[in-house]
C-alpha cells in the first residue's frame, strides 16, 4: 500500500514538473483564440478593452497552473484582483451570468491549451491527469463564481447603480407607453426627472472611455435632472427641452445625437434610430453634436445591409481575392476621390496612363461602365459601406448585421465601437 502511495506522489510530482515549465501566456494565446469569435468575448472586449481582457485571461491562467503545481488556492490578494475584475464588468451593465459563461468558456478550453503546448512525450502523462486536471478547473471556477456574484452584489448597492436602474426602468416604461404608477412617480421624483412630457431622446458615445467614465457621465447627466443610464458603451436616455449639454460638451470626446422634443409616441423608434446614428458617426471618427442629414447615405444602407451587401458584391465580388487587390484599391480611391482622375493620380501617386490601364481592367473584370452615372452610384454606395461596417474593399464576407442590430437597440458589438475600444 505504501509502495503504491509512493508510486502515486511521484508520478504526481512528474505531472507538476511538466505544469511547471508550461507558459502561461501560451495557454491565454490559445484559450483566446478560441474564445475571441464568441458574444461574451467580444462584449467583455468592448467594455473593458482587449488589453484588460488579454491580461485577464493571462492572470486566470498564471493562477490556475500555480494552483496545480504547487497545490495551493488563489490567496487574497489575487482574489482582489478578480474582484475588483468582476465590479469593473457590473459598472458596465454586463450581466453576470455572461461574465461567469466567459470563465466556464475559458476554463473549457484551457486544458487543451495545455496539452497543446505539451511536448509528444509529455502529453500522455497528462492525459492521465486529465479528471484530477478537470478538478483542479472545477475548484478555480467555483472560487471565480464566488468572487464574481459578490462583487456583483457590492456593485448593485453603490447609489449610481441603483441610479442607473431606476432611469432604465423608467426609460423602458414611457417608452413602452405604459401608464405610469405610483412606483414610476417615485422614482423619476429620486432622480429628480419630469416625467411629463414632451422629451427630448439621446445617445451619446464617450470615445475611449473606461466603464467608470460612462458610469459617472450618467450620473452627471441625471444630476443635471437627465434621465441617464448607462447602454453598453453608449449612455442613453431623456432631456427636458431646455436641458443645458454646454458643460458636457466641453470633453471633447463626447459624440453626442438628439432628436427634436416628442411625446410617447414614437419614443421608442426615435431612440433605435439615435443608436443606430451614433453607430454610424462613431465610425466616421466625428465628435460632439451629429445629426441624422449628415449621414443619411450610410443610414440608408444601414437600414438594409442585406441589399448593402449585394451592391459590395456587385461591384467589388469580382475583384475579391487573386492579384485584384490593387484594382479594388483603386476604384475604392477613384469613387472617394468624386471619380476624378487627376485627384485620383495623385493619391494613389500613380501615371495617368496606369491610372487608365486599371480602370479598363476594372471595367472588364466587374462588368461596370465607370461613365454611367448609375454604375457611378453603385460604386460610392459600395465603398460607403465598406467604410461604414469596416469591412475591407473586395472581402468575401457576405453579410454584416451589425448595423441592423445597433439600429434595434442590440448589441452593436465591435464593428462600431470607438477605435480604442476594438478587439
Amino acid at each position: 500500500m505504501t509502495g503504491r502511495s509512493e508510486r502515486a506522489a511521484a508520478a504526481a510530482a512528474a505531472l507538476r514538473g511538466v505544469l511547471e515549465h508550461v507558459d502561461a501566456d501560451a495557454v491565454a494565446q490559445r484559450v483566446e483564440s478560441v474564445l475571441r469569435h464568441t458574444p461574451e468575448y467580444v462584449r467583455s472586449a468592448r467594455d473593458c478593452g482587449t488589453s484588460a481582457l488579454r491580461a485577464s485571461l493571462r492572470r486566470n491562467a498564471g493562477l490556475l497552473l500555480h494552483w496545480m503545481v504547487r497545490g495551493t488556492p488563489p490567496d487574497s490578494y489575487a482574489l482582489s484582483e478578480l474582484y475588483e475584475q468582476a465590479r469593473e464588468c457590473a459598472a458596465t451593465g454586463q450581466p453576470l451570468d455572461s461574465g461567469l459563461l466567459l470563465h466556464h468558456r475559458a476554463a473549457g478550453a484551457f486544458w487543451d491549451a495545455v496539452l497543446g503546448l505539451a511536448a509528444e512525450e509529455e502529453r500522455g502523462q497528462l492525459a492521465d491527469w486529465t479528471d484530477q486536471g478537470r478538478r483542479h478547473i472545477d475548484s478555480y471556477l467555483d472560487v471565480v463564481t464566488r468572487t464574481f456574484t459578490q462583487a456583483y452584489a457590492d456593485q448593485a448597492d453603490l447609489p449610481s447603480a441603483q441610479g442607473d436602474r431606476r432611469a432604465r426602468t423608467l426609460f423602458d416604461r414611457l417608452c413602452a407607453h405604459l401608464p405610469l404608477t405610483v412606483e414610476d412617480q417615485e422614482r423619476a421624483a429620486r432622480l429628480g426627472f419630469d416625467p411629463t412630457p414632451p422629451y427630448v431622446p439621446f445617445v451619446a458615445l464617450l470615445d475611449r472611455s473606461a466603464p467608470a467614465e460612462r458610469t459617472e457621465l450618467a450620473a452627471r447627466l441625471r444630476t443635471a435632472g437627465a434621465l441617464a443610464f448607462v447602454e453598453d458603451v453608449r449612455v442613453t436616455g431623456l432631456t427636458g427641452p431646455a436641458f443645458d449639454w454646454s458643460a458636457f460638451m466641453a470633453d471633447r470626446r463626447l459624440l453626442l445625437a438628439q432628436d427634436p422634443a416628442t411625446g410617447r409616441t414614437g419614443l421608442q423608434t426615435a431612440v433605435d434610430n439615435l443608436r443606430l446614428l451614433i453607430a454610424v458617426a462613431s465610425r466616421s471618427h466625428r465628435r460632439g453634436h451629429v445629426r441624422a442629414e449628415d449621414f443619411l447615405p450610410q443610414l440608408l444602407l444601414a437600414r438594409s445591409p442585406e441589399l448593402a451587401d449585394a451592391v459590395t458584391r456587385r461591384v467589388f465580388g469580382p475583384l475579391a481575392g487573386g492579384d485584384h487587390g490593387e484594382l479594388a484599391a483603386t476604384l475604392a480611391c477613384l469613387a472617394e476621390n468624386q471619380f476624378d482622375g487627376a485627384s485620383t493620380t495623385a493619391a494613389l501617386h500613380l501615371h495617368r496612363n496606369t491610372l487608365l490601364y486599371r480602370l479598363k481592367q476594372i471595367e472588364k473584370l466587374t462588368g461596370l461602365d465607370l461613365q454611367r452615372h448609375g454604375d457611378r452610384a453603385l460604386v460610392w454606395l459600395a465603398v460607403i459601406w465598406a467604410q461604414v461596417s469596416s469591412r475591407p474593399v473586395g472581402s468575401r464576407s457576405a453579410r454584416n448585421h451589425r448595423l441592423s442590430a445597433a439600429s434595434n437597440g442590440a448589441d452593436p458589438t465591435g464593428t462600431f465601437t470607438s477605435e480604442s475600444e476594438q478587439p
